[in-house]
């Protein structure tokens, strides 16, 4: 059975690609899709570091996933742990805001392999604060909220005592 979690947000680094199957490629000839996959690959192992995550994170970007971005284990209860993030809702983030998504979804990564049966959302925002600043979740969880045509109350989710424009 595969463990789900709803990682409404963060990655990192500004990715500009199309959403639909890409047929251009760089100078090493690899499509644009391959190079985004690789930098945000290149982004979550390096935020896996810094939080001390020894188990293998991919990254992978599909044409639709309708919680935006979320993490699971490809083998049951052991990793490795893949990120899908939608290729649209990925393309709309700043480089600080994917950083920050994904920095929220490998705090989901961290609860499950220290406390499997913590998941929350606002857990998983603590652990990414440990890596990111607070304000980038605020763009990131408006535009979760937008794509999704979901609303939530930000409180909920983040603990920290902070005002927009502060």
């Amino acid at each position: 059975m595969k463990q789900r979690w709803v990682v409404v947000l963060l990655c990192a680094g500004a990715l500009h690609f199309a959403a639909a199957p890409v047929t251009a490629s760089g100078e090493d000839g690899r499509d644009e899709r391959t190079i985004a996959i690789d930098r945000l690959q290149d982004v979550t192992d390096e935020l896996r570091r810094r939080l001390d995550i020894l188990e293998r994170v991919l990254v992978t970007i599909v044409d639709h996933n309708p919680l935006v971005m979320s993490v699971e284990t490809l083998a049951g209860r052991s990793g490795p742990f893949v990120i899908t993030a939608d290729a649209k809702f990925a393309a709309s983030l700043s480089d600080e805001e994917l950083k920050a998504a994904l920095a929220h979804e490998l705090g989901h990564v961290w609860i499950f392999t220290h406390h499997p049966y913590l998941q929350t959302e606002r857990l998983a925002n603590e652990i990414a604060l440990r890596v990111i600043s607070p304000e980038l979740l605020v763009p990131v969880y408006e535009k979760v909220w937008k794509r999704t045509g979901a609303r939530g109350n930000l409180a909920e989710y983040i603990s920290f005592d902070f005002k927009p424009g502060r």
